[in-house]
């Protein structure tokens, strides 16, 4: 017995020395393959949406094209996992606008040894060279702005740090990125202008900083831009930079708990450079969220031969180390309203066409007790790596009884468990009075669906807020790790996030017949 017994226990101590010898391989294999990823600069896969560093946390990306390749600079916590903790510049590259890889370091902020942040930069191109101003977060506050010069963006020469004029704008106020745009396009000669976050005295508009430079490296600060508010509450914003898109001036900018809840976006025009500059109130929230923040602040962008709108988003899990999200395409529709598009740089991250098991899905709620239906693909998407979706969607109300307060409602859903799901629910009808919302839809205890509404699009906004009756309309829909954005006729409807707990994407209907047809997926190509 006693023989037995240490016979057992040799083979169990044998076994865990297996295991341990096993561990330790592996442990060596993820070592040499972090070793070889640094030295031939393969990307590691991270959390992301779209891109995010390897290691630490970003916040504040800004783009700009030059020389076949898209550059990215963003505030960066090496060693952190809070992205507003920076206290250096990071670049990244990419040849298509969608695969990112990290480039280097460029600048630690000059005062970091007393613990000044680097905040948000702007990088523009100024005659033969760039110029890039960023934003400092020091004890005193944050009214410091910085600026650089470089000739290939990868070089950066200090030029000199600015502070508020008193004259208009309060001292220990905010003084911080400033967008730069040439005053004539396609030329330096006329020189620049700058809009930057700034806090102007009391008794003057909320309202950009503006600045004028005859050639990027010497600045004037002028008074702030001129505002009317009208109806709409005024507010200090962060701006994402101001841009001249067919004869008017589109001026963005972003705040939290302001009109909603979550961070927005919002847009303001002006048919002069230097205002007066009022709220777009059809189209006011540019994007954004009501309850929860999600995406943050969104920034024009110069690309090559077009403008581009930047943006990037957190996951609920990991709030300070934000990722970027796919570029959109500006868009003034006929009413001057600008809208954020699809940008067919995107078609990029598909990759390997999938073999989907339906291409068209049909769904009539007339014998749903609870008005719903929901449909799942027989398909499961590897969520990890992501998943583009698209296809096309006809949706019509059911005949409801009279003094029915039914909202005819399809959309999009994603499993979260066994009788739980999230929902896109976008509103059926004409443009005036609909609604998407964006929220959880659990099975209750008789077997009903239940919705309880957490997002809302809809007056003032500039997404897409649903679809028309009997009108059949194309969609795209990106998914991964736990985030989701989703197109309506190739304009962006909403960026979201949900906790998967599976591979599964599917469909709803709420008080409607709905018909989803020409189904494709691709895997992603990040």
């Amino acid at each position: 017995m006693f023989s037995k017994s240490l016979t057992g226990k040799c083979q169990i101590m044998e076994r865990q020395k297996n295991d341990r010898e096993k561990q330790d391989h592996i442990v060596n294999y993820i070592k040499l393959y972090l070793i070889l990823c640094a030295l031939l600069r393969i990307a590691i896969p991270a959390q992301a949406m779209i891109y995010r560093p390897q290691t630490g946390a970003m916040w504040d990306p800004s783009v700009i094209w030059h020389d076949g390749k898209y550059y990215s600079f963003m505030m960066y916590n090496k060693d952190g996992r809070d992205g507003l903790k920076a206290k250096h510049c990071l670049v990244s590259s990419s040849t298509d606008g969608v695969h990112w890889m990290d480039e280097g370091i460029p600048i630690e902020e000059r005062e970091s040894a007393r613990e000044c942040r680097f905040f948000k930069c702007f990088v523009a191109r100024c005659g033969d060279k760039f110029i890039m101003d960023h934003g400092v977060a020091r004890p005193e506050g944050q009214d410091t702005l910085r600026f650089y010069e470089s000739s290939d963006l990868k070089n950066w020469n200090y030029l000199f740090s600015s502070h508020p004029d008193t004259q208009w704008y309060v001292r220990k106020g905010r003084w911080d990125h400033m967008y730069i745009v040439p005053k004539e396009q396609g030329t330096s000669e006329a020189g620049y202008w700058g809009y930057a976050v700034a806090t102007p005295k009391s008794g003057l508009p909320r309202a950009p900083g503006i600045l004028q430079s005859p050639n990027g490296t010497d600045w004037e600060v002028l008074p702030p831009a001129e505002m009317k508010w009208g109806d709409t509450p005024q507010r200090d914003m962060e701006y994402g930079g101001c841009e001249r898109v067919g004869g008017k001036y589109y001026l963005i900018g972003g705040a939290d708990e302001y009109v909603s809840k979550g961070y927005s976006m919002y847009t303001l025009v002006s048919d002069g450079p230097l205002g007066p500059f009022m709220p777009d109130t059809e189209a006011y929230r540019l994007c954004g969220t009501t309850s929860k923040t999600v995406t943050w602040l969104a920034a024009w962008a110069r690309a090559r031969d077009e403008l581009l709108i930047s943006n990037y988003a957190s996951f609920s899990s990991d709030k300070w180390r934000p990722s970027m999200l796919p570029l959109r395409k500006p868009v003034v529709d006929n009413d001057g309203h600008l809208r954020l598009g699809w940008w067919k740089g995107n078609e990029a991250l598909k990759g390997k066409l999938l073999t989907l098991e339906k291409n068209k899905v049909e769904l009539n709620t007339r014998d749903m007790e609870s008005h719903y239906q929901i449909v799942y693909l027989n398909d499961v998407f590897d969520l990890d790596k992501g998943v583009v979706l698209e296809g096309r969607v006809n949706a019509s109300p059911m005949a409801l009884q009279q003094n029915s307060k039914a909202k005819p409602a399809t959309g999009f859903v994603f499993e979260e468990g066994p009788k739980e799901s999230y929902a896109i629910q976008l509103g059926i009808g004409q443009p005036e009075g609909r609604e998407a919302h964006i929220g959880r839809l659990q099975t209750s205890a008789e077997g009903k669906l239940q919705f309880q509404s957490e997002d809302v699009t809809g007056k003032g906004c500039a997404t897409v807020t649903g679809v028309e009756n009997g009108k059949e309309h194309c969609f795209r829909l990106l998914v991964r790790q736990g985030m989701f954005e989703l197109y309506i006729d190739d304009m962006l409807m909403q960026t979201y996030v949900y906790k998967p707990s599976s591979g599964k994407v599917g469909f709803v209907a709420h008080d409607a017949n709905v018909i989803f047809k020409d189904l494709q997926g691709w895997d992603m190509s990040l």
